[in-house]
């Protein structure tokens, strides 16, 4: 399944990695603005708790690997843990 808002970058576009980057920010605002309210926060529990995080994951199991690294994007997005706009050298 691919994700709709994915475009990749055309190299002989010189303002595709601009356009990149402002779609980068504002989704990352997005993430912030969802689970930044109360009710997110609980969204975002439950989520992580889907996510297998609290638990110890059992190494031979892809699909639980799969699913923590889920949440793991999620609370970066959200800008909760390392976030990814730092990453990206684009600051804030």
């Amino acid at each position: 399944m691919s994700n709709p808002n994915y475009h990749p970058l055309d190299p002989d576009d010189p303002d595709g990695v601009e356009r990149e980057k402002q779609r980068v920010r504002e989704m990352l605002q997005r993430y912030q603005n969802v689970f930044g309210t109360e009710e997110g926060r609980v969204v975002l529990g439950d989520i992580l708790t889907l996510c297998h995080f609290g638990e110890t994951l059992d190494p031979k199991d892809p699909v639980q690997a799969a699913e923590y690294n889920v949440g793991v994007t999620i609370l970066r997005m959200a800008g909760v843990l390392d976030p990814l706009y730092l990453q990206l050298g684009m600051g804030r």
